[in-house]
């Protein structure tokens, strides 16, 4: 499956492809409002194999996102808590390399995602959350239209061990509907 617009290529992962990642993966700055640090091969690896575990299980539908105006490989990201019985899911473990940060990639990728996931996957509800630090990542959730409710306290440990918290948002599946009804109707 491989989900496809005028700039994003959304892959799914596989242990061989993501081995590129290393070009553009080992940049600290990606990593500050995260749960963690790739600092390493070694760190690859395990970011590779957790990767391949969740898809596995079947709880997350991870994607390597290729950058079409470039044609290489611009970062990941991916479905996960995925929750079939409810009919929703979370979109997010999302991060590009330096170079393609704030070149629209994000939110192309992320419409191809949100399409799949209410259009394929039936969902009725998407989450989309950001560290609560994270200003830039907070501005491009709402340029999708979603709506903020909430922040959720302590919600994830950092590398050095603080408790940080993150912005909650949504988007249901009336939310889609309408604004893909008013896209057509421009």
């Amino acid at each position: 499956m491989i989900l496809e617009n005028s700039r994003a290529r959304l892959i799914p992962f596989s242990g061989r492809a993501a081995e590129n990642l290393n070009e553009i993966i080992f940049d600290l700055n990606i990593w500050n409002y995260m749960g963690h640090y790739i600092n390493d091969q070694n760190d690859l690896n395990e970011y590779i194999e957790n990767t391949l575990v969740a898809q596995k299980n079947k709880s997350a539908i991870p994607f390597l996102i290729v950058d079409k105006d470039y044609g290489s490989l611009g970062g990941c990201s991916r479905i996960g808590k995925l929750d079939l019985n409810n009919k929703r899911a979370e979109i997010g473990w999302t991060w590009y390399g330096t170079e393609f940060q704030g070149t629209g990639l994000n939110s192309a990728a992320k419409e191809l995602m949100l399409e799949y996931a209410f259009n394929e996957l039936k969902l009725n509800r998407v989450e989309l959350g950001a560290d609560l630090r994270n200003i830039r990542s907070q501005k491009a959730i709402e340029k999708l239209g979603a709506t903020k409710e909430g922040i959720r306290r302590n919600h994830y440990i950092d590398s050095e061990g603080n408790c940080q918290d993150d912005v909650y948002y949504s988007i249901t599946k009336e939310d889609w509907s309408k604004r893909n009804n008013s896209n057509l109707n421009k």
